[in-house]
């Protein structure tokens, strides 16, 4: 559960370019432009140039295989600059599709533009308002394609588009989709969080404009897939609750009323210590759930399941008692809290809900 001297080291590296270039400041003025802009081409560029698709690539695929503990470290740093990249889309999320899914042939032909940073793909999952695997649409490819997909991270900026439904037999199949397909379409819009997310409509688009992944057992694939987008995002959302621990503690060390710094008073020592208690267990339970899925675990889901469910409670708690203990200023925009409490409000709903993983976590235990 520590990080390596080649893990640290990427962590510490990546932590200044962060701060420096993707920032609250940028996420400002990303918000700003049009919809379809999910986020800075030159910028990923440059993240690209640094090694971070290459993260959790096996060797063969010429990746860093350095494992999923240390992207971990990386979603936790993007969650304490609320830096925006397609990470997750893109890497975590569709890049792993591809190597887990799709065949040689596949992954030889795309691999190498998601390596290099020449395309970006997002993956179309969820409908409906919220996300459930088991209400997903069923589709065999014996007609044409109708189905509308919601929340689908920078899908407007998506050079390619991974479909994620149910097959006929209930298990998970996924197919490749350009956007510019006929019958495609592609709305983007901005949440309250800054970032851009699509809604793909499908309306009798023929069989064969998509592309299916054919690689060997696509239904376990695309589960595990799935559980380590899930720890990722944890991840990124408990660095996003260490951010908004300690931005609180020294706001209580520097703000004075009635002739004393606030953090003297115990009634505000106690609920920063609570706080604090909480960013500690989820981050364990994140760790928890990385070194399940880099040593394989059977029971990897499980713990990925639980960090999510922590991960949201503990980040909706950190911006609750960010923004109630900055005496309410941490709803102006001025304020990075502000920000925070918005993006806590959209990852608790992405990947599945706290309610929703605490439910998987009840039934994958026998309850």
């Amino acid at each position: 559960m520590i990080l390596n001297e080649e893990q640290r080291l990427f962590e510490e590296t990546l932590t200044a370019f962060l701060a420096e270039r993707a920032n609250s400041q940028h996420l400002r003025a990303l918000r700003e432009r049009p919809a379809h802009v999910g986020f800075d081409a030159d910028l990923w560029q440059a993240l690209v140039e640094m090694g971070l698709p290459l993260i959790t690539v096996p060797e063969q695929y010429n990746g860093l295989a350095v494992g999923w503990l240390a992207a971990g470290a990386v979603a936790g740093t993007i969650g304490r600059e609320l830096s925006v990249t397609p990470f997750l889309s893109s890497v975590v999320l569709a890049q792993e599709l591809l190597i887990s899914c799709g065949s040689p042939t596949q992954i030889d032909a795309y691999l190498p533009a998601l390596l290099d940073g020449t395309e970006t793909w997002s993956v179309a999952m969820s409908e409906g308002n919220g996300f459930n695997p088991e209400h997903w649409s069923r589709w065999s490819g014996d007609a044409p394609l109708t189905v509308r997909k919601t929340m689908v991270m920078e899908g407007a900026q998506a050079d390619r588009l991974l479909v994620v439904n149910r097959n006929g037999e209930g298990g998970f199949s996924v197919f490749l989709l350009a956007p510019s397909a006929e019958g495609v379409k592609v709305e983007p819009q901005r949440l309250m969080d800054g970032r851009q997310y699509a809604q793909l409509d499908c309306r009798d688009v023929l069989p064969e404009a998509v592309e299916w992944l054919e690689g060997d057992g696509v239904a376990v694939g695309c589960q595990r897939v799935l559980d380590c987008a899930t720890a990722i995002l944890a991840a990124e959302m408990v660095g996003s609750a260490r951010a908004l621990q300690e931005m609180t503690v020294r706001h209580l060390c520097e703000r004075e009323q009635f002739g004393r710094k606030i953090g003297s008073f115990q009634a505000l020592q106690h609920r920063a210590a609570q706080l604090y208690a909480e960013v500690e267990l989820a981050q364990s339970a994140v760790q928890a759930a990385l070194v399940a899925l880099d040593s394989g675990q059977a029971d990897a889901g499980l713990h990925c399941s639980a960090a999510k469910a922590l991960a949201g409670d503990c980040l909706q708690l950190a911006s609750d008692e960010a923004v109630q203990l900055h005496g309410g200023m941490g709803v102006t925009d001025e304020m990075d809290v502000g920000l925070f409490l918005k993006r806590s409000r959209v990852c608790n709903q992405l990947l599945g809900t706290s309610a929703w993983h605490r439910a998987r976590y009840a039934s994958l235990v026998g309850f």
